[in-house]
């Protein structure tokens, strides 16, 4: 029992350091998987286990895991690049001079992860976890969204806005944002019968995030603005940027079923996380649609894994993640407004009760049908494969895939989130200590280089994303009470 206060105590002081971390995740935004077990192959955990951070992908994977504690962290080095340019100066496309190509700072982040798992009695287990749930981060720093523009630029400069002669040299340099979500499962799991065992988790999560380098959107709200070019751009122009870290809250859960068949040889499951609803980010409530919400979308799942040998097994999973249901991630972003595509001549002003004929106020970001990153619903492919070499020694390796969520018409404000990775490739590995009940566990996951790109998008013409990714973690276990199921 001290070995476990003491594994309690070392985990919590780790976990700690999740509040100082960010990062951007690979499907989507969200991880591939939970666990450095799971991450080396390809992410799968949906009908196996292995570790206590498992149960965040089905929480029926407590059954028989034993008492163990699990702890680790990962290194992760996503490398994000984006490119701003017009065609043609003349096309009125783009006219609002933006260009740039930039890749983002900040490549290094650590990404802590542990969790527990005790059994009550023969049929009951409980645990709980802490695993990153996903993010986005990018830290330009040259700003992409700045104007070369010299007629914008007397606008932007003008008195009347109260920035200056001169200000839009000094305003915002940099470009970026910084989400970082935490998920807290806490679990519990029931064996059925032999063959059968469900599980379900409250998923407590919270979240924070701050935006910068968006003063000129900002500048398009003002009333100088709004009168020149009939062009606003948010509902609320004080909470759109350069705010400091704002916080976010809430709750969800999440069911899961596990069942054996044919000797133990084959594995089916299945697992459903609700969406989870968060409170709002106040601080950027003119950024967000529906007055800074940012939910976490519902996801599904099943998988099955088969053991033709008791040293080979293969698993494969299936995962939906419903991004469409989260307005400020699925709105359509401004290439669907034809009133931001150019320069407006309307002196009628927008208002939130009065909007004239060039702009659409629900469309303004903030709004309840406020632009967004135009992200589509994804399905999620991991195929994974493990060997146990003898009783110290198990390799891993895997596969994931999905498709990104951007469409090549959303590429604009996705400069922010360029989550265009699809392809991830993963190995790994676990020694199991003879003299103690120590095990560690090693993952490298790659995912591949892609890049997304297009013109024709609004108040930008012609843009380029792109991303790869390199993921080295370690964690370390104790296993307290050896397994009785097969994890």
């Amino acid at each position: 029992m001290n070995n476990w206060r003491g594994a309690a105590c070392l985990t919590f002081a780790l976990g700690s350091t999740f509040l100082a971390t960010g990062a951007q995740a690979t499907n989507g935004y969200f991880l591939p998987g939970f666990g450095l077990r799971s991450q080396g192959m390809g992410g799968v955990g949906v009908a196996i286990g292995g570790d206590s951070l498992s149960q965040a992908a089905n929480p029926a994977n407590l059954v028989g895991m034993g008492m163990r504690g699990d702890f680790g962290v990962t290194l992760f080095n996503p490398v994000r690049h984006a490119k701003v340019y017009d065609r043609d100066q003349g096309d009125g496309v783009g006219d609002f001079g933006f260009s740039g190509d930039e890749e983002s700072d900040d490549e290094l982040f650590p990404m802590p992860e542990m969790g527990f798992s005790m059994p009550i009695d023969s049929r009951w287990t409980v645990g709980f976890a802490m695993v990153g749930a996903g993010g986005m981060n990018t830290t330009y720093r040259k700003n992409l969204f700045a104007s070369k523009l010299n007629s914008i630029n007397n606008i932007i400069n003008s008195p009347f806005i109260g920035l200056g002669a001169g200000a839009s040299a000094k305003v915002d340099s940099d470009l970026g944002v910084d989400l970082m979500q935490v998920l807290l499962p806490l679990s519990v799991a029931f064996k059925v019968n032999e063959e059968h065992a469900v599980g379900a988790s409250l998923v407590l999560a919270a979240q924070r995030f701050r935006a910068y380098g968006l003063k000129n959107f900002y500048n398009f709200s003002q009333p100088i603005l709004v009168t020149a070019f009939g062009t606003p751009i948010s509902s609320d122009p004080a909470t759109l940027t350069h705010n400091q870290f704002d916080w976010s809250f809430g709750a969800g859960v999440k069911l899961g079923w596990q069942g054996d068949f044919f000797d133990d040889r084959l594995t089916l499951g299945a697992t459903y996380a609700s969406r989870t609803y968060m409170t709002k980010f106040k601080l950027y409530k003119g950024l967000f649609a529906e007055q800074g919400d940012f939910d976490i979308p519902s996801n599904w799942g099943i998988g099955l894994t088969l053991r033709p040998t008791k040293d080979w097994t293969l698993a494969f999973d299936i995962n939906r993640i419903n991004y469409s249901e989260v307005a400020s991630v699925h709105n359509l972003g401004p290439d669907q407004y034809p009133s931001l595509s150019g320069i407006q001549t309307s002196t009628a002003r927008c208002t939130p009760t009065d909007c004239d004929g060039l702009t659409n106020y629900n469309a303004l970001t903030g709004a309840d049908g406020g632009m967004g990153f135009g992200w589509k619903s994804i399905t999620v492919y991991k195929w994974g494969l493990s060997h146990d070499v003898n009783d110290q020694w198990t390799v891993r390796t895997g596969y994931n895939y999905s498709k990104s969520p951007i469409a090549d018409d959303q590429l604009t404000f996705n400069i922010l989130a360029p989550a265009t990775t699809e392809q991830h490739y993963s190995a790994g590995f676990t020694y199991r200590s003879k003299e103690s009940p120590m095990e560690i566990t090693g993952t490298y996951m790659y995912a591949a280089a892609r890049e997304q790109s297009s013109c024709g998008n609004n108040i930008v013409d012609c843009v380029a994303i792109g991303m790869h990714q390199n993921f080295l973690g370690l964690s370390f276990s104790w296993v307290l009470d050896p397994p009785s199921r097969h994890n």
